[in-house]
């Protein structure tokens, strides 16, 4: 019984942290760019638990990892909103130092640099983007230019693998690994007065926030239930009649 109400406590583990997800991912769908929260399950060897690990127990690590899937790209006719047609990243001058993003909802501050919406310069190939007064137009290859004469170019760059980001607040990822550097994305193409949805569906959320909390309930019904059992042998069967 023991080792039943064991087996449903490891399972009651990731539907809670799945759970937390979820919401978190629900609470961010009308963000820009946002990417979502994946739960992962992975099981351990018995080798790696250690001695005192027992046959039955189910050692296992629960993670979560990011969904870096494309969403759909919504128009706003916004010049200082730009979207990534591809798999890049904007690159964003932090005082952490340089962080990435996918969220293009950028505006100009009072000098004229291009930013975040925090306040972080965008960067460009050649530093950070300086916009004099007109009309700004930005190429598909990412070209900042003013009433025609060229400026800059933004900084978009790519990861071999994108599992050694890390969340870094405000739609921004960090590298959270050792030895890691992006690299320049000459594929993605730059489209000017749209910005990236998030690629969350609501719905399929939902339902899944609904399987969660069924899981949930059956494995904590199962631990009463052997819980309740459990009692009457300790209460019930050694008495004497």
């Amino acid at each position: 019984m023991l080792k039943g109400i064991s087996a449903a406590a490891t399972g009651m583990l990731p539907q809670l942290k799945k759970q937390e997800a979820i919401a978190n991912n629900l609470a961010n769908a009308g963000s820009a760019g946002f990417k979502r929260d994946r739960v992962f399950v992975e099981q351990l060897a018995r080798a790696q638990a250690g001695a005192q690990a027992a046959d039955w127990q189910v050692p296992q690590r629960i993670g979560l990892a990011i969904d870096f899937a494309s969403g759909s790209m919504d128009r706003t006719d916004n010049p200082y909103d730009l979207a990534i047609a591809g798999d890049g990243f904007f690159v964003i001058n932090t005082p952490q130092g340089p962080q990435y993003t996918r969220n293009g909802h950028f505006t100009v501050n009072p000098e004229g640099v291009l930013t975040t919406m925090d306040g972080n310069p965008v960067m460009g190939e050649d530093g950070v983007i300086t916009l004099p007064p007109g009309s700004v137009e930005v190429g598909a290859s990412g070209t900042v230019a003013v009433e025609g004469q060229a400026i800059g170019k933004l900084r978009v760059v790519q990861f071999a693998d994108t599992s050694s980001l890390v969340r870094s607040g405000s739609g921004m990822f960090s590298i959270g690994a050792p030895g890691v550097q992006p690299r320049p994305d000459t594929a993605s193409s730059i489209r000017q007065g749209f910005l990236e949805s998030s690629n969350v569906n609501v719905i399929q959320e939902m339902v899944e926030m609904i399987s969660t909390f069924r899981l949930y309930e059956a494995d904590q019904k199962a631990i009463h239930a052997q819980d309740d059992l459990l009692g009457r042998v300790v209460n019930d069967l050694g008495r004497v009649r």
